[in-house]
């Protein structure tokens, strides 16, 4: 009997259902230091792993858990992010392991920093626990990680969930909707390449012109010359202390230029009040964190900008959905910490666009899944100004900020740390993540064709949380992924390392898992 495509593609979906309903496998438990040996110098820490639970479970009742890191698994003083577990599986020195260890050991305190803030602490209970905490982890890691199994499960277990659902994939009848999906992204790459290509004063409008600057207070001779002016970590990883890190962001920090018509799409910051979340206009702000993407042989700096807009009435799903929209403008810096490439996306994961900037770079000559989106011919501006929709702030177009705009009014927007937005005010005292714990913006539903359903993303038209942003409609790919500048681009050669600042000629000694508790500690 033959069997037909679409039967194939509904006996393929019976099985996967019925694997993800069954196929559940024994979960793996660390080995924990038996009590009678946390004893002398390791009392402190013999009820650590309990004062773990109980904070966790209170964390997790009251919603204010932290999405930015991902929870390893049966080591409660352990977070990841995709960049660190793009390295779980090269570690090949000791300092390497150290390295590693350490900064998932602080991405825990981090996010229990606004974990503890967002429960209404006090600065003394904080205080204490941040103690606590910190002797916890330390103590846990150096005992736990001298165990061999430890350190391959953590090896194993420190990787993040993607967002995407096999089970709404299939669902969706993915294997069918693949053509719908193409036909649809086609279309509408052919429409925003065209909206691009129009003259500037055309996308700008008539209304009133506004250009945004950023108000810059550090000094930008503070920006290195080159990556190896960095004090790179144990993986490889720049490191500038937080001035230098805030010149960095201000000597890269965009111009916006749109139309202002007093009703929506001016710039602003999301903010709680009495009756739910908004964009105060009157206050311009631009949210930055800083990341690193690998690159070949290179790990290079990246500075993400959030950009908020206050969305108009009639705009969304939700006769009650909060009015605030999104844009994330990412700026890539090569070996010499300028512009190699741009790349924009909305907040909820759309529209993501493509912007070369140094001739350098060559695309890649196959992509799997969703191919790579250039909107604008050539190659962008090392100084670049972003010509945003009125209505939601939509790229529109990226020219160089040296153009004169000469009926535009110009204003500054405040920076500040993407960290923050952790950390907002409630009007009734206390403060609230714009995130909730899936990493979603809470109630910014926005339109959002069904069809997109189809290509697994969960409520795909929802602002959402940086760690959590899938980009393609056609692949399994998200926007903090560590590997995904060279998914488009091929990697450039790593510079030579200069004579002056190269250290000792022989490598570190190769390290066995048993070593990686020493280098925690």
């Amino acid at each position: 009997m033959r069997i037909t495509l679409h039967r194939r593609a509904l006996l393929l979906i019976c099985f996967s259902l019925t694997t993800l309903a069954g196929g559940c496998k024994e979960e793996k438990k660390p080995v924990e230091i038996p009590p009678e040996q946390l004893v002398g110098l390791f009392k402190n820490i013999s009820g650590c792993r309990q004062k773990y639970a109980e904070m966790d479970a209170r964390i997790d009742a009251a919603g204010v858990r932290n999405p930015a890191f991902h929870r390893v698994p049966g080591f409660p003083y352990l977070r990841t992010d995709r960049l660190m577990a793009s390295y779980r599986d090269q570690l090949g020195t000791f300092d390497e392991a150290a390295g590693w260890v350490r900064r998932m050991r602080e991405f825990d305190q981090e996010a229990r920093e606004f974990e503890y803030e967002n429960l209404g602490m006090t600065s003394q209970e904080a205080a204490i626990l941040r103690f606590d905490f910190l002797v916890c982890s330390q103590g846990l890691a150096g005992l736990e990680m001298e165990i061999p199994s430890n350190f391959e499960l953590v090896r194993e277990s420190a990787s993040v969930p993607d967002d995407y659902s096999t089970k709404t994939q299939l669902l969706g009848l993915y294997p069918l909707s693949t053509p719908l999906l193409r036909s649809k992204i086609s279309r509408f790459e052919n429409a925003v390449r065209a909206e691009f290509a129009q003259p500037a004063e055309a996308l700008i409008g008539d209304g009133p012109q506004v250009q945004w600057q950023v108000d810059q207070v550090e000094d930008l001779s503070l920006v290195p010359k080159h990556i190896y002016e960095t004090s790179p970590d144990e993986l490889g990883l720049p490191g500038l202390v937080d001035s230098a890190w805030r010149a960095v962001a201000e000597a890269y920090a965009p111009q916006l230029a749109g139309s202002a018509d007093g009703k929506a799409g001016l710039l602003g910051a999301p903010t709680w009040t009495a009756s739910g979340l908004t964009v105060d206009t009157s206050k311009p702000t631009v949210n930055y964190q800083i990341g690193f993407v690998r690159f070949g042989q290179m790990s290079l700096i990246q500075v993400d900008y959030f950009l908020w807009f206050k969305r108009p009435a009639g705009t969304s799903v939700a006769k009650d959905a909060a009015p605030i929209d999104g844009l994330i403008w990412r700026v890539t810096l090569d070996e010499f910490l300028k512009p190699l490439a741009y790349d924009s996306l909305r907040a909820s994961g759309s529209e993501h666009f493509w912007f070369p900037v140094q001739t350098r770079l060559q695309r890649q000559a196959a992509v799997d899944g969703q191919p790579p989106f250039l909107p604008q011919d050539g190659l962008a501006p090392e100084s670049p100004r972003l010509l945003l929709a009125s209505s939601n702030g939509e790229l529109r177009q990226v020219q160089s900020a040296a153009t004169p705009l000469a009926k535009a009014e110009t204003r500054r927007y405040q920076l500040q740390r993407y960290e923050d937005l952790y950390r907002l005010p409630l009007p009734s005292g206390g403060s609230r993540s714009l995130f909730d714990t899936a990493g979603f913006v809470p109630g910014s539903d926005s339109e959002a064709p069904g069809w997109m359903l189809a290509s697994g993303i969960a409520e795909p038209g929802r602002l959402r949380h940086l760690a959590h942003l899938p980009v393609d409609y056609i692949g399994r790919r998200h926007f903090d992924d560590a590997h995904l500048l060279e998914t488009v681009f091929v990697p450039l050669p790593a510079p030579p390392i200069p004579a002056q600042v190269e250290l000792g000629a022989s490598a570190p000694p190769a390290m066995s898992a048993m070593s990686a508790g020493d280098a925690a500690r």
